[in-house]
């Protein structure tokens, strides 16, 4: 490589650029403790464990003996391998899910910091013509920027890849246990934990993630593994979830759980936490268990909460479903025959399941008038609406039946449905 700024022949120039370098490996040591100290101070997700910061500290060092090793010897990047910890270290931050843009944030960081650093190594060689520092220091910041440049395209290859390789391999790793487990298939407590990490013995709550629309690409995936950990953390998971793929759409998980309840409060957050981040990522729940049978339970409840979160009208705009919801547990035991339900909600109500206000306010009279026990008073002050016309809407309605039996259990049925199933549309 040809150092930018001056010619083959100008040797004065060369010498100082590698008078420069030695300077900054001079003070490479303590530049290498400032930046870690940086880095895993300002940049989400690279202060997640001691092990963690010390390979950061290895990533920093490699870098900035490598940028002092090309100033000082006038090397190309083209004929330099990246430093062992500058790979480790991006291969490990894919494999802890830390995005790709916390990588980016730090090198950009560390360059600045590197730029300062290196035009203080060209003030220590005191020159006293200014044209000659002013042209050293913009040489050794343009070499500094062109480092920067090449290793931060390398190391993002690098974690893509591994991001890649890594969602795939544990994916396939915990889906065969998973599925052993699912399916009532021998296997120890132990073994499962020696394989995925996770715990049988211990309360649980499974999830069931999905998008919604379009081929997620790895990044999605990353996605709903974030969400996945967010939602773990919110129920007050001491260890990180136990994640695998069902299809390239779809992930389950399961999150430890101090008890078998989740609290009003914990599923007020949960929901909101849905709502607001999940963008094209939906949810569905299951209720806590304990042990093997809570672990394979909680996942059937979560998907039978899916089923209703794509079949019932009033269910397909929330970002995430609870089979805790009682209306969804209500609702699973019907969703595999949901055109039969529509039919039979439509046989028992009649003109009343048509579309309309006043067919709407009837359904809403009938079904506080047979929750509170035909009771036409309690039906009126409840809805603010006159006895009278609680009765003629009660009665236009069980007119309408003909000769077909009042049974208002059956009604309330039907009604409820309507309210959740919608006319199928």
């Amino acid at each position: 490589m040809t150092t930018p700024g001056f010619t083959d022949g100008d040797q004065q120039m060369r010498e100082l650029v590698a008078q420069a370098g030695r300077k900054l490996q001079e003070m490479g040591p303590r530049i290498v403790d400032d930046m870690t100290e940086l880095l895993s101070t300002r940049v989400s997700g690279l202060d997640q464990d001691p092990q963690l910061i010390e390979m950061l500290h290895a990533s920093i060092d490699g870098n900035v003996w490598t940028l002092g090793h090309i100033l000082t010897n006038d090397i190309g990047t083209d004929s330099i391998q990246p430093s062992t910890g500058a790979v480790e270290y991006a291969m490990r931050l894919a494999q802890r899910d830390v995005p790709l843009g916390s990588l980016t944030r730090a090198y950009y960081l560390g360059q600045s910091m590197l730029v300062r650093r290196v035009i203080d190594a060209v003030d220590q060689l005191q020159l006293k013509d200014k044209d000659v520092q002013m042209n050293l220091v913009r040489v050794v910041t343009d070499v500094t920027h062109n480092y920067i440049d090449w290793i931060l395209q390398y190391v993002t290859e690098v974690h893509v890849a591994e991001q890649q390789r890594w969602w795939t391999t544990r994916a396939v790793t915990n889906a065969a246990a998973v599925m052993k487990v699912l399916r009532d298939e021998a296997i120890s407590a132990a073994g499962f934990e020696a394989k995925t990490k996770y715990s049988l013995e211990q309360n649980h709550v499974a999830f069931i993630a999905w998008f919604e629309f379009g081929t997620p690409d790895t990044e999605d995936q990353q996605r709903i593994d974030q969400l996945l950990r967010r939602m773990a953390s919110i129920v007050h998971s001491s260890k990180p979830p136990l994640i695998t793929a069902s299809d390239r759409s779809t992930a389950w998980a399961w999150a430890a759980m101090p008890s078998t309840e989740v609290s009003t409060e914990v599923m007020r957050r949960i929901s909101a936490f849905a709502a607001s981040d999940a963008q094209n990522i939906r949810v569905a729940m299951g209720a806590p268990g304990s042990g093997v049978a809570g672990f394979r339970r909680s996942h059937e409840q979560a998907a039978k909460a899916r089923l209703v979160a794509l079949g019932a009208q009033r269910y397909r705009e929330e970002r995430l479903v609870a089979f805790g919801d009682p209306d969804v547990g209500f609702l699973s035991l019907i969703m595999h025959d949901t055109k039969s339900a529509l039919i039979w909600t439509r046989e028992v109500l009649g003109d009343v399941a048509l579309p309309g206000e006043p067919n709407a306010a009837l359904r809403e009279t009938l079904a506080t008038f047979y929750a509170s026990g035909e009771n036409v008073s309690k039906t009126a002050e409840l809805l603010g609406l006159h006895r009278n016309t609680v009765r003629q809407r009660v009665g236009r309605f069980e007119a309408g039946r003909g000769t077909k039996r009042i049974n208002g259990l059956e009604i309330s049925l039907a009604l409820k449905l309507f309210e959740l199933l919608g006319d199928g549309s």
